[in-house]
């Protein structure tokens, strides 16, 4: 990526956004590998240590919540700035391109749209601990999110990414595309030979 193509101004944190929209990515592929596989891969899992990745897919989901409801925050909170998707649209505009930002804002409010009820849980349970919701009394439970919902704010936001990517540096990033060679599946394979091991021993 050629950050030296984004505008000096705004470059900085762009980029900043850049690299946590590819580690949302990138963690969330890993998520997928592990736990949206097979279910012989699922029963795999179940069979190593179940407690452990019970754990595991809780936090990768929730951290996952965590960092798109991050993005999504206001420019400013509380007369802080926000490493946010709405600071980026601001700083654009207020370096003259308007017409950029305009299109950005529609962009944003779909992912917003997207992300309601991330931001929910967010607000309610995984950033902090509303104790209605923790005690499960009160009148407004927290909303089912499905591996479908993430997906659709992922890829909003990444159309949002690659419109000033496509604007400034005149590319398109395959973030959904990241490649690791040490990921879920490294990890499930492994698993699987330790299976095989255990189980010649045991037949011995």
């Amino acid at each position: 990526m050629d950050y030296k193509k984004i505008p000096s101004g705004v470059r900085d944190l762009y980029k900043s956004i850049d690299h946590e929209v590819t580690w949302i990515h990138a963690k969330w592929i890993v998520y997928r590998q592990i736990f949206a596989a097979s279910e012989e891969k699922i029963e795999l899992l179940n069979q190593s240590a179940p407690f452990f990745f019970g754990i595991v897919q809780q936090t990768f989901f929730e951290d996952t919540l965590l960092g798109i409801s991050k993005l999504t925050d206001p420019a400013k909170s509380m007369g802080e700035e926000n490493r946010s998707l709405a600071l980026l649209i601001s700083k654009l505009d207020k370096l003259g391109h308007q017409k950029l930002s305009t299109e950005l804002s529609k962009d944003l409010k779909i992912i917003h749209e997207c992300c309601k009820p991330f931001r929910k849980w967010r607000n309610k349970k995984i950033a902090h601990s509303d104790l209605n919701t923790a005690l499960k009394v009160g009148p407004d439970p927290l909303p089912g999110i499905s591996r479908a919902n993430i997906e659709e704010a992922l890829k909003e936001i990444r159309n949002f990414m690659n419109r000033i990517n496509g604007h400034f540096i005149d590319t398109h990033k395959v973030y959904e595309r990241f490649i690791t060679n040490s990921g879920g599946d490294v990890l499930l394979g492994k698993l699987k030979i330790a299976e095989e091991v255990e189980n010649k021993i045991l037949e011995k």
